[in-house]
């Protein structure tokens, strides 16, 4: 599966991009009493909104959306958006292994994932700029519009982005193939690959049956 980005964003994002091949589980208790918990208990302790507000990767992700047009506290990031919820105090969603995992690894680095079902994506992948009119049935969420927002789009349309994504390819307990996308957004080398590494390693200890079949950074 060949991903790109559309120029208009060269130079201003990456992608994050590991193929998967897994088995996937409604509740992980290893990955809740080893990661989740402890984290969330950590940031209900020690963060704050200031926190989150002076955060610089969370303040060069929202710049992009500015940047195009897209009102970064109206249409927030996913990782912002999680973030702000465990500092108040409202706990992490429990919805299945893979996408448990999903938002640990935003919460640790300060950036949006997205988790696709491979099985429902159609052709090669780009992440553009939502047009006029584009709209989608967000997960827990009636209709988005997408004019303006950043999207991964396949043959058959877009699908997902770094605020919210569609129902077309969100993963399910019977998800056997995925794609995990790091959105990144003005991050020096070293750590888009610090990223990538703590991806492969928390797949491989976390998600059953785990195989990563491609890994790489799209810029």
């Amino acid at each position: 599966m060949n991903f790109k980005i559309d120029p208009v964003l060269v130079n201003k994002t990456a992608l994050g991009i590991t193929e998967i091949d897994f088995k996937n589980q409604t509740y992980d208790k290893k990955m809740w009493d080893e990661l989740l918990n402890p984290l969330n208990e950590k940031i209900s302790h020690d963060d704050t909104l200031e926190t989150i507000r002076n955060n610089p990767t969370i303040i060069s992700t929202k710049k992009v959306y500015k940047d195009l047009g897209k009102d970064p506290s109206r249409f927030r990031p996913s990782s912002d958006s999680l973030w702000r919820r465990v500092v108040k105090g409202k706990g992490l969603y429990q919805i299945n292994a893979l996408v448990d995992l999903n938002n640990y690894l935003s919460l640790i680095h300060k950036i949006p994932f997205g988790s696709y079902d491979l099985e429902n994506i159609s052709g090669d992948i780009t992440f553009t700029v939502g047009k006029t009119g584009q709209a989608y049935h967000g997960i827990g969420k009636k209709n988005i519009n997408l004019e303006n927002m950043l999207l991964l789009s396949d043959d058959n349309g877009p699908f997902g982005g770094p605020t919210s994504d569609s129902t077309r390819a969100m993963i399910s307990d019977d998800t056997k193939k995925a794609v995990i996308v790091a959105y990144m957004f003005n991050l020096d080398e070293s750590i888009m690959t610090n990223i990538q590494d703590s991806v492969a390693k928390y797949v491989n200890e976390y998600l059953q049956d785990a195989d990563i079949r491609d890994q790489k950074i799209i810029q």
